[in-house]
């Protein structure tokens, strides 16, 4: 699964090179990792960007926003792509409700 995957060693042990490298990973391997089945990459909705949009298996709508390193706001960045979705309904043929999900490598 980490084959070609852009990784470099750090003192603790390994992480992606970019948050696009972790993006392009979980991206390619979503199903496989979490059982979702991606819809959209770098989603505009309102001026912002969401990193992926999935379906779960009851399709809902699942919000991945993904860090490299810590991010103290993720919880607020989430929370207004979530407002934003909600206001916006798209992919309303397609879901059925809206989830939302943190995913960080720290």
């Amino acid at each position: 699964m980490l084959a070609g995957a852009a990784l470099r060693k750090t003192g603790e042990g390994w992480e992606f090179a970019s948050e696009f490298a972790l993006e392009d990973f979980i991206w390619d391997n979503l199903q496989q990792l979490l059982g979702f089945t991606p819809l959209k990459r770098q989603y505009a909705v309102k001026g912002e960007v969401c990193d992926i949009l999935a379906l779960n298996e009851t399709r809902q709508l699942i919000i991945i926003e993904l860090k490299n390193a810590e991010d103290r706001y993720v919880i607020q960045q989430l929370t207004r792509y979530y407002d934003n979705l909600l206001d916006d309904q798209p992919f309303a043929e397609q879901i059925v409700g809206l989830l939302k999900i943190i995913w960080s490598t720290q």
